[in-house]
């Protein structure tokens, strides 16, 4: 019997108004036709800019109701055609969240913010209190009821907006991006409960995302979005796998998928997983007939090492660190650290740890409750923010917390004019800046007129327009498709390798194990752990109380350990070249052929590309 449809989208087309006079509409989908069965659980992809959210705009009525523009075709969500329902009706059957959850956050308690959406649909007060407690539960805040949503973290305000959504138990869920700012362990925590919401209320879920190994799991189909159209509609294993195509379209693969592509290119057989237990299944049954050794490591070939050579001077040293925000919350406590020049330092913790309020001490956003931070050698109490911005560049989780100017090229151009730069040098970093993020389609365009994703390139652009010494990036990749990633943290590395020095907030361990060179864990506003990263992944323990979790191609390396496979590995091009190593040694064996460290490290050009593309280079 066939399920009823929740969603059918016919011949979908929608341009936004112009955004210049004189200009033409700008087309972003172009012939959308598409059913969506009650109850499932469909994933979108798509490039940044691709129009994910416009489409998730489109299944509420904001497209075109709140849009404008030139809108064609016919969204019918459970009956109603968008084109003819009011947006507060549709919002009776269809929540959605938001990319950038302060654009939807309205109370100022975050128990009432969970409780707003069911007072506007007249739920009895009584059945509110109930659906808030869960909520809340669902998300991990329910200790934080009367906090104000000012004094959350990014990733928890992503939660709150989740809550109050979850709370309205719309009949069809939409969500963009909503787990681009949660730690790791929030992120399995959303997944979970958008299942049981799913098994016991039949819910359908639509969902923008960039969380390709969770969606493998959860989903039930993944569309993908390209050039405004459809391009590809199926099963997850059978879209995931397709890993050049979708390299080819910006959007790359599970690691386990991309293992298993780079593994089929360098050792002349096939490899067709996508998920964990796929993976091991396969590579253990291989293992075994290859009699690998236990206790014998196949060479993993970290890029690990200790820290940089450092210099008798740190570049900045924080002191018996404590702070406390003026509502009481204790958000750090007495923090020492020295970081010196050159570092690539990750700073991970949950949601909530104090990463943001530490980094925020670091250029004298924030000023010490107790002790002192010290920033080549100048006390941040006592000297002006603009002066440490000379020294410190700080690229927000949240773009539109720091883009002010009228176009794109005149924020580019605000920090080195703030240094009094010569007017060539000013349009020469102008110039590299807007190349290397792909922005000069919208260097005359007011950054408001970008989505997300492209705000969050436009910040960083600015920030490293001003080459200052340090740079602190906080969440930097949440949201970016792969490509976006790897462009972004490319010139992120090459600042690196300049000399300069990188503080990195993140929860993605994937780009700790490719690029930071030491990590540094805060835990309820305290340092639980300051070593390299190779320590850290060693320590499921400590990770676990940090809510971190090792990237899915470590977790089958030390899953593959017993078969002699090094424990150490943390990336998809190690791995595969510890394979692949292991293959040549056994053909070796059997043919008298010897096989140079040289030949298995270099393999062909073309799989040397790709395994960069999927590695980071």
């Amino acid at each position: 019997m066939r399920v009823p449809a929740d969603i059918l989208i016919q011949n979908l087309f929608f341009a936004y108004p112009p955004l210049r006079p004189g200009d033409d509409a700008v087309p972003v989908l172009k012939g959308i036709n598409l059913q969506i069965g009650r109850g499932e659980f469909v994933a979108l992809l798509g490039r940044v800019g691709a129009g994910k959210t416009t489409l998730c705009m489109a299944l509420n009525g904001l497209v075109p109701h709140a849009t404008g523009g030139v809108f064609r075709g016919d969204v019918t969500i459970l009956g109603q055609n968008t084109k003819t329902s009011a947006v507060p009706d549709l919002a009776r059957m269809v929540g959605l969240v938001f990319q950038d959850p302060e654009t939807q956050i309205v109370q100022m308690r975050v128990e009432d913010e969970v409780a707003f959406g069911c007072e506007n649909l007249g739920i009895a007060p009584a059945e509110i209190e109930e659906r808030v407690t869960w909520a809340l539960h669902a998300v991990g805040l329910a200790d934080y009821r009367a906090r104000s949503p000012l004094r959350l973290s990014g990733g928890e305000k992503q939660r709150l907006a989740i809550a109050s959504m979850l709370a309205m138990r719309p009949q069809v869920l939409v969500l963009d991006e909503p787990t681009a700012s949660l730690d790791p362990a929030g992120k399995t925590a959303i997944f979970k409960v958008l299942a049981e919401l799913r098994a016991r209320h039949e819910i359908t879920i639509v969902m923008a995302t960039q969380e390709l190994e969770r969606i493998a799991r959860f989903a039930d189909r993944v569309l993908v979005l390209h050039q405004g159209q459809i391009g590809q509609d199926g099963p997850p294993d059978e879209v995931l796998r397709q890993v050049s195509r979708l390299q080819e379209w910006g959007i790359g693969a599970p690691q386990m998928a991309e293992l298993g592509h780079l593994l089929t290119q360098r050792t002349g057989r096939t490899y067709r997983f996508v998920k964990m237990a796929d993976a091991y299944r396969e590579l253990s049954r291989q293992a075994r007939k290859l009699h690998l050794e236990k206790g014998r490591g196949v060479a993993g070939g970290t890029r690990f090492s200790s820290r940089r050579a450092k210099t008798d001077q740190p570049q900045i040293v924080v002191r018996e660190l404590s702070h406390t925000y003026p509502d009481g919350t204790v958000a750090l406590k007495q923090i020492n650290l020295a970081i010196y020049p050159s570092e690539f330092v990750a700073l991970l913790g949950p949601n909530g740890s104090g990463k943001t309020t530490l980094a925020k001490h670091l250029n004298g956003l924030l000023k010490p409750s107790q002790g002192v931070v010290m920033v080549e050698g100048q006390d941040t109490r006592t000297v002006r923010v603009a002066a440490l911005a000379r020294l410190v560049g700080y690229a927000f989780q949240n773009p539109d917390h720091q883009i002010f100017a009228a176009t794109v090229q005149e924020e580019i151009a605000f920090g080195p004019r703030m240094l009094e730069l010569p007017r060539p040098l000013i349009a020469q970093r102008v110039a590299e800046a807007l190349d290397r993020f792909r922005l000069i389609p919208y260097a005359d365009l007011p950054p408001a007129l970008l989505g997300f994703g492209q705000r969050r390139q436009v910040a960083l652009a600015a920030v490293l327009a001003g080459q200052p010494r340090t740079l602190i990036l906080d969440e930097p990749t949440g949201g970016l498709d792969w490509r976006s990633q790897q462009e972004l943290l490319e010139a992120v590395a090459h600042f690196h390798h300049l000399g300069h020095t990188v503080i990195l907030i993140t929860h993605d361990m994937d780009l700790v194990a490719r690029y930071a060179t030491r990590a540094v864990v805060l835990l309820n506003g305290e340092v639980l752990f300051d070593g390299t990263p190779q320590e850290l992944f060693g320590q499921p323990e400590l990770l676990g109380r940090a809510r971190l979790t090792l990237p899915p191609v470590a977790r089958l390396a030390r899953r593959l350990s017993r078969y002699g496979l090094a424990p150490d590995i943390c990336t998809v091009a190690q791995l595969a070249a510890a394979w692949q190593a292991r293959l040549m040694a056994r053909k070796g064996k059997r043919g008298g052929q010897k096989w140079s460290a040289d030949a298995i490290a270099r393999p062909s050009a073309s799989a040397s590309s790709k395994a960069r593309g999927s590695d980071g280079g």
